[in-house]
């Protein structure tokens, strides 16, 4: 993920640190937001752990996730491009 520069989002962010605040961040705000919270409330603290890692990886991080791919995570929660939207919302 270093090589020719894909790392530089992940460094800008302040790398995994910086990048677990963000997350902390976002779900303040998403656990608040009737659109979405019950998709995460029940397994919070699972969620963003493996959330965070997986953006670390995505953004240019040290390569760490092992968990499922998104589709077979999501496949069964009924999550649509409307819940999907209100999380990207959540994260602007």
């Amino acid at each position: 993920n270093v090589e020719k520069g894909k790392d530089h989002l992940y460094k800008r962010l302040g790398e995994s640190a910086g990048i677990s605040q963000l997350i902390d961040s976002l779900y303040n705000i998403a656990l608040m937001d009737a659109r979405i919270k019950d998709f995460l409330t029940e397994h919070k603290d699972r969620i963003k752990a493996a959330q965070t890692i997986y953006i670390v990886e995505m953004l240019g991080g040290p390569k760490s996730y092992k968990g499922k791919e998104l589709p077979e995570i999501h496949k069964n929660l009924n999550i649509n491009d409307y819940h999907f939207d209100a999380f990207m919302a959540d994260f602007a």
